[in-house]
């Protein structure tokens, strides 16, 4: 069974040192000049407090397989730029028209739909854009991640969970729909973290295998508790579903999954801490 009490303290320190250099690694990204009314939207939308889980991710699978920290880094803060242009798109009243992000306004209110759909552009384009010039990593390594991250995006991915989510209303018909359309809404996301650690390192498949065996639990299990969380409001939910008792058994259950999918491995110590420090 899952239990937190197995699981380095230490590791707290870890994460806030990690999230500290997350944090100053978008602002130098995102640096002011030149002036720009988009840059300043989306340095709003990107530079507010948030928990960075998928850029920790990115961090704690390089550390696992022992890859370079600075590159991890660079993919880590790029992926958090998808996140963030989600979120802004997100939203907006032809999305899920909410008001606040990040307990302050949400983008398009702060400066208007035009705008926050124009950083929410330029963030996707500038995740590229910094994976492409980081001279650190190898060409191919490069384009395996320029195209993971288009990939995450697109058609097969955070495009259609939103599209899913906006059509489907409450009408989901199984448990099954729920959870593929959570998996396309935030599972591909981490996925992405993941695999980008991995290919950031030099995994060989059967360190991969482990890594995404491990995120899939994560992804389900994020999505699950904040589904407990937030049991009445309207959507579709899937805790309201099945109840808050079984979804609390099945939370336990897909973070009981993830730490078996890295148990034994020497460096599973980083990984055990990130489920302590989210879960």
């Amino acid at each position: 069974m899952f239990a937190t009490e197995a699981i380095p303290s230490a590791s707290r320190s870890w994460s806030s040192q990690a999230r500290q250099l997350v944090d100053d690694h978008l602002g130098k990204l995102l640096g002011h000049a030149p002036p720009s009314p988009v840059l300043e939207a989306m340095r709003y939308s990107v530079l507010a407090p948030g928990k960075r889980i998928r850029p920790l991710l990115a961090l704690a699978v390089a550390e696992f397989l022992d890859g370079p920290r600075q590159s991890a880094l660079q993919v880590g803060c790029a992926i958090e730029m998808i996140h963030c242009a989600s979120l802004i798109l997100d939203d907006l009243p032809c999305m899920d028209d909410d008001r606040e992000r990040r307990s302050r306004l949400c983008t398009h209110l702060q400066y208007g739909e035009s705008l926050a759909i124009l950083a929410a552009v330029s963030l996707l384009t500038q995740s590229q854009c910094i994976v492409a010039s980081h001279d650190a990593l190898p060409e191919g390594r490069r384009l395996a991640l320029i195209q993971l991250l288009c990939e995450t995006v697109g058609p097969h991915g955070l495009s259609l969970g939103q599209y899913i989510d906006l059509h489907a209303g409450g009408a989901l018909a199984s448990l099954e729909a729920i959870t593929d359309m959570h998996h396309l809404k935030t599972g591909v996301l981490f996925l992405a973290a993941a695999r980008a650690g991995c290919v950031v390192a030099g995994a060989t498949p059967e360190q991969e295998n482990k890594v995404l065996r491990f995120t899939r639990h994560i992804g389900l299990a994020f999505q699950l508790r904040d589904d407990i969380r937030d049991m009445d409001r309207d959507g579709v939910n899937m805790a309201a579903r099945i109840g808050a008792a079984e979804a609390r058994r099945k939370l336990r259950d897909y973070l009981d999954g993830a730490l078996a999918a890295i148990d034994g491995e020497r460096n599973a110590a980083v990984l055990q801490g990130f489920v302590r420090d989210f879960f």
